[in-house]
């Protein structure tokens, strides 16, 4: 929901700017303040995504619960039954051979997981093919999910802050315009 909160703005605001470029251009006061309008109203949504990603970052977290994970990688697993020549390109499989090489990780919980799904040990070469490492074996991918996912929330939160500030100068400088227009004595001064 914060994600998508955050594009919805976004797409909003560089569809309203293409309004305020154009309204400008014509002297349109009326799609100025328009534009104010929609302005007010996504620095609104901004201030909300970026409060809910500030302090909803642990809750986000629990949509990398465990009873996903196993799923995802049960899905992986049924894919990637050893001997493995080599990776299949299967989104879930794929996922967990870029998250283990990216993260230095292996299975969930460790490496015995993958064994868990195939129903034999898979061998060293097995688990390597999905760059999962002997010296990772003991290193699971939850806790490292979970604070990617945490720490993504907060930059998510950061940035909604940030395009927030540019959102209020643009409203002020489209509602000075606005004024200009609607009152040409004061633009002569």
């Amino acid at each position: 929901m914060i994600f998508g909160l955050f594009v919805a703005a976004a797409c909003v605001l560089v569809i309203s700017f293409l309004v305020a470029t154009v309204s400008v251009l014509r002297h349109n006061s009326f799609l100025l303040k328009a534009y104010c309008a929609m302005v007010a109203l996504m620095i609104v949504v901004q201030l909300v995504d970026g409060l809910l990603a500030f302090t909803y970052s642990d809750q986000v977290n629990q949509l990398a619960s465990d009873d996903f994970m196993y799923e995802s990688l049960s899905k992986a697993a049924q894919k990637t039954i050893p001997p493995i020549g080599s990776l299949s390109s299967d989104a879930e499989v794929q996922f967990w051979a870029n998250t283990q090489d990216l993260f230095g990780c292996c299975g969930v919980y460790n490496s015995t997981d993958w064994s868990v799904f195939w129903g034999v040990t898979g061998t060293n070469n097995d688990l390597q093919a999905l760059h999962c490492y002997p010296q990772h074996f003991n290193d699971g991918c939850e806790k490292t999910i979970r604070n990617k996912i945490s720490s993504n929330a907060q930059y998510l939160g950061a940035a909604s802050m940030g395009v927030l500030v540019v959102e209020i100068i643009a409203s002020f400088l489209a509602g000075y315009r606005a004024y200009t227009l609607a009152h040409p004595e004061f633009e002569d001064k």
